[in-house]
């Protein structure tokens, strides 16, 4: 899988920078949220999550009703998934293989939290194309969940503008350069 695909959700967390507020969701609360919302959409009841009264839904940059979508053809959660959670923001976004069918498909959903409420929901799915084989990851590599010490991280600024210029250096062939 070609690193694009992850970095899809970059511009949904700085699109939503400026009109945050403080967090109301530990990252405990936002880990759990997704978690309930995995839950729901395999057992297809949209109606046992919390969600603000102006939800809005997408699938594939598509707006959609909460229900529909793999909503309704969900079968299963496969063993990876890859959390990416931001308190100061109330956003957690997770990268997830689920089961359609017996069929593995990746899942890269964001979700928005406010007052303990889902208030958005974006996701891309991503299914195996005909004639290649079928999403097999099933862990997640260490290395991707150790927790730098403090005087380690960026600044919140920092993260953000390498965020923001991260895309440029992906263009096809332009690593090693």
């Amino acid at each position: 899988m070609r690193p694009a695909f992850t970095l899809a959700f970059v511009p949904a967390f700085n699109a939503a920078l400026p009109t945050a507020r403080a967090a109301d969701c530990d990252r405990e609360c936002l880990r759990g949220v997704i978690t309930q919302y995995l839950n729901a959409m395999v057992a297809h009841n949209p109606e046992a999550l919390k969600v603000s009264d102006k939800v809005r839904f997408t699938e594939n940059t598509v707006t959609m009703r909460l229900g529909d979508g793999l909503w309704k053809t969900a079968s299963g959660i496969g063993t990876y998934r890859q959390d990416i959670l931001d308190v100061a923001q109330g956003m957690a976004a997770s990268q997830v293989i689920v089961e359609e069918g017996g069929t593995p498909v990746m899942l890269m959903l964001r979700l928005k939290i406010a007052d303990k409420k889902i208030t958005e929901v974006e996701t891309q799915v991503t299914r195996p194309q005909p004639g290649r084989a079928a999403f097999s990851i099933k862990t997640i590599n260490p290395a991707m969940n150790v927790v730098p010490k403090r005087g380690q991280l960026n600044s919140r600024a920092e993260a953000i503008k390498i965020a923001r210029i991260l895309p440029g250096g992906l263009k096809i062939g332009s690593f090693g350069r």
